[in-house]
């Protein structure tokens, strides 16, 4: 019976926890804002404030306040740790590593970003010293020269496997004091590495939520399986678009978990010329996110920007049809992390949008949240 109460206390918290995201008023008034410093203004006294208020307000770094409004799904995240049960916490605890894997990520790529890079995110991540992190050591990784040292900070042997065998011998020891490599050639380790990582976290997910029970356990799958296909399907495209991967090499990417995107959908959209990957997925769920029109063809970064928009709002709507189903249970937190995910990131695009003097109209257009469903949201 306590299990069912902490699994009731947890939605409901979720739920409570929804109302205090960004409106779409509230939103629109981040556009106008003619500098960053004055977007952090306008998100004084929100959820993340906590962390906000450790920036300098005469000198706010960009790096810092991406990282810090990131950590605040962390931290909001861990507030529901006490409410669940040890099933619901695993997950919970699976969920919230993506900060880890996102820091692991990044770090990999400021190996080869000189210094400055590596001091930045130094000093950020003592902005919150009193978080720690769960899938690598931290000391071992603030410490890492190399890409084999980052392999090395990682807790879970499973994993470090896994990035051993993605990890070609004359990148082992690459550090940002190398400048003659490969970079072209090294973007690709660095995909397969960031492939490799999303590929054991989402697997990992996938199975913990698998064996759940009734609405609840049919809704989380529903929250995961949608971002496990999505994940499998845009691998796929980018592997065979812009790394010239064959499409039997696409397919060693894909992730053991599935959905509605079973292993033949994706084989024949791995086999499909990238232009005509749309057809192959024709009356399936997933069919209008690879569709460009020619204007979009003209434009490889436009494209590129709608396609990833298309993915997120997908994602997005999964979490939204989460709430809409009126069903108590630990779905909620997951769907509840997921828009304050796409908040953030649609907080960051803002702060993108002012400080290089992009359009706020066009900005408008590729926000994860739009302002239709923001409304609908709050309804």
């Amino acid at each position: 019976m306590a299990s069912i109460g902490g699994g009731i206390a947890a939605s409901t918290k979720a739920k409570t926890r929804r109302g205090t995201l960004l409106s779409s008023e509230e939103m629109a008034a981040l556009l106008d804002q003619r500098t960053v410093p004055e977007i952090v203004d306008r998100l004084r006294g929100r959820s993340f404030d906590v962390f906000l208020g450790r920036l300098s307000a005469d000198n706010i770094r960009r790096g810092e306040l991406e990282f810090l409004l990131d950590v605040s799904i962390l931290a909001e995240g861990l507030i529901f740790r006490p409410y669940v049960d040890m099933r619901n916490r695993k997950l919970l605890d699976l969920w919230l590593e993506s900060f880890d894997i996102e820091l692991i990520k990044n770090f990999i790529r400021s190996l080869v970003g000189g210094r400055s890079e590596r001091a930045s995110a130094d000093s950020t991540l003592e902005l919150v010293s009193e978080l720690k992190l769960t899938l690598v050591d931290q000391d071992k990784l603030l410490s890492a020269n190399s890409l084999r040292e980052v392999i090395e900070s990682i807790k879970k042997e499973s994993l470090r496997s896994a990035l051993s065998v993605a990890l070609p011998a004359a990148y082992e020891n690459l550090s940002s004091d190398d400048m003659n490599f490969d970079r072209a050639e090294f973007q690709k380790t660095i995909f397969d590495f960031v492939t490799t990582i999303d590929r054991f976290h989402l697997d990992s997910l996938y199975e913990a939520a698998k064996d759940a029970l009734g609405q609840e356990g049919r809704l989380m799958r529903m929250l995961i399986g949608v971002r496990v296909d999505l994940t499998n399907l845009y691998w796929i495209y980018r592997a065979r678009r812009f790394f010239g991967m064959s499409p039997e090499e696409a397919l060693t990417l894909i992730l053991r978990a599935r959905y509605h995107a079973d292993f033949d959908t994706l084989t024949r959209f791995a086999f499909a010329e990238p232009d005509a990957m749309a057809s192959v997925l024709a009356n399936n769920v997933y069919s209008k996110i690879f569709e460009f029109n020619d204007d979009d063809n003209k434009n490889v970064a436009l494209r590129e920007m709608r396609l990833e928009s298309r993915v997120s709002k997908m994602l997005l709507s999964a979490a939204e049809r989460v709430f809409l189903s009126g069903t108590q249970g630990f779905q909620n937190v997951l769907a509840y992390l997921t828009l304050k995910e796409f908040e953030i990131r649609d907080i960051t695009a803002i702060m993108e949008s002012v400080r290089y003097g992009f359009d706020k109209d066009e900005t408008a257009m590729f926000l994860i949240r739009t302002f239709g469903s923001l409304g609908k949201e709050m309804s």
